[in-house]
């Protein structure tokens, strides 16, 4: 990918056997304790992040949330610090760790891959895993099962949301156009399924997890009026340079490949906005259509265009692939995303059916045909699909039988719990974190402090990736004291 790219995953929690009503917030943040990390920093520095700033150059006064997540028991959580209530954590592999409205977040830090991207997501799943075993064992009755979904099947939805780096210089319009068409149509091969229709047919198998859920467009808020291109303006960089794109219009996929097409697809279609290419067509009504098209299993519907013209989520998707062609033959990774996205478009053409070893929806829907369950049991197989723990996992079933395509290997993901995402600045936090984690008193996406006979040293990291950080890295991975890092770090003017 020509930039980096991050994944953030919130975890749904499945309580059972609790003598009354779980409070989710507390499970959420005890099982982020008792995640097993024996090198980690505890803590979070919320000094420059403004969430209410917008990237169309306003402030909020106040983000809109969904007053569904603001329901259920707070008998232990009212009791908790905002500190243990939170239970930021930054792990050595870059990542961070934390408690988000009620559901326990594992945030990757920037990649430059889909192959980093895929491990350092693989990995979360193992960690959450086995935090989730670890809550357990300490529970006095009941259990907690993790998911990694985007519904409760009751009105609730939670988020997996997408991180890209842009360049600020390029008009936000030329933006929002570029992405409202694809976002909506995306869904046809990254698109996670969900058994269901909100307020409506409970047995009906759609494309999307998400697709009920959006109400606009585009706008700030994440957890109500959600929109398809979001203007959260945190870019976690230098802002004079870059906006970070919050995409918030997907799901969270079980899949390798549909996780790695989803964002490396995305990663390109922003390559051609940045170098001159304009959308050349617009959604009459980008919302309906986000529904309409999830809900289409044949993919045979066309949605309306601002000119009046009918097209098919298909026909979409060709021409945003077409966009993208001028970068073939610019490196291995992008002539492999190409080669798989024209080649997935073509497979859905001839029978959509025919890519159930890679997009999650088709594969729920193989298993659908062949089993042939009532309506509940088909809830249960696709809320089976995305459990966590693989005894119980069916999307695990399925790739222990080969029946799910692959992108990285267990030695990888392995690697990954560790070790940060290769030359990104993820290494500079990691490699501190790993040598002088005792001397940390502040870590952010950008920054780590370290305090020093008396006096706090703050190392930024305004860039992503490139020399600087290349520079960086190599300073902490040399450096035996934090003496050494401040020298180093005033023999270079930084």
């Amino acid at each position: 990918m020509n930039r980096p790219v991050g994944i953030e995953t919130e975890y749904g929690l499945n309580c059972e056997g609790f003598a009354g009503p779980p409070d989710f917030a507390f499970e959420s943040a005890m099982l982020i304790h008792a995640a097993p990390l024996p090198v980690a920093f505890r803590g979070w520095d919320y000094t420059d992040e403004d969430p209410r700033r917008d990237l169309r150059g306003t402030r909020v006064d106040a983000l809109e949330h969904d007053p569904n997540d603001l329901l259920g028991s707070t008998a232990q959580s009212s009791r908790m610090t905002r500190e243990e209530l939170l239970a930021d954590t930054v792990l050595l592999n870059g990542a961070r760790l934390y408690n988000d409205h009620n559901h326990p977040e594992y945030c990757t830090d920037a990649c430059h891959t889909v192959a980093d991207l895929v491990a350092q997501d693989r990995a979360g799943e193992a960690l959450m895993h086995a935090a989730e075993n670890a809550h357990n064992a300490r529970l006095d009755g009941g259990r907690v099962r993790l998911v990694k979904n985007n519904t409760d099947y009751h009105g609730r939805s939670y988020g997996c949301h997408e991180n890209y780096l842009t360049l600020r210089a390029v008009p936000l319009d030329d933006l929002v156009d570029a992405l409202v068409p694809f976002l909506a149509t995306r869904q046809i091969f990254a698109g996670a399924g969900r058994v269901g229709i909100e307020g409506g047919d409970a047995g009906v198998l759609q494309l999307s997890q998400r697709a009920d859920f959006f109400e606009t467009v585009v706008g700030i808020n994440t957890t109500a009026r959600r929109p398809i291109f979001n203007t959260r303006d945190e870019p976690h960089a230098d802002r004079t340079r870059y906006r970070r794109l919050h995409v918030i219009a997907g799901d969270a996929n079980r899949s390798e490949w549909a996780t790695g097409m989803k964002a490396a697809t995305t990663a390109l279609v922003l390559d051609a906005v940045e170098a001159g290419w304009r959308a050349p067509i617009r959604l009459r009504d980008p919302v309906a259509a986000v529904r309409q098209v999830s809900h289409d299993l044949s993919l045979g519907d066309v949605v309306t265009l601002d000119d009046g013209l009918d097209v098919s989520p298909l026909d979409i998707q060709q021409w945003w692939l077409s966009a993208c062609e001028r970068f073939r033959g610019r490196d291995a990774e992008t002539d492999w995303v190409l080669a798989e996205w024209r080649q997935v478009l073509a497979d859905l053409r001839a029978d959509p059916t025919s890519v159930s070893d890679r997009v999650d929806w088709a594969a729920k829907l193989a298993l659908v045909r062949e089993l042939n369950p009532e309506p509940e049991a088909a809830r249960r197989l696709d809320f089976g699909y995305h459990l966590l723990d693989p005894a119980l996992s069916v999307h695990q079933w399925l790739t222990d039988r080969g029946r799910m395509r692959t992108l990285v290997t267990r030695a990888q993901v392995e690697a990954a719990h560790t070790t940060p995402p290769s030359g990104t600045r993820a290494a500079v936090r990691g490699t501190l974190l790993a040598k002088f984690g005792t001397a940390i008193t502040a870590m952010e996406w950008d920054r780590v402090r370290l305090h020093r006979n008396g006096v706090d040293v703050t190392v930024r990291l305004p860039e992503v990736a490139g020399p600087e950080i290349d520079q960086l890295h190599a300073l902490a991975e040399n450096a035996s004291t934090i003496d050494d890092v401040v020298a180093a770090l005033d023999a270079k003017g930084g």
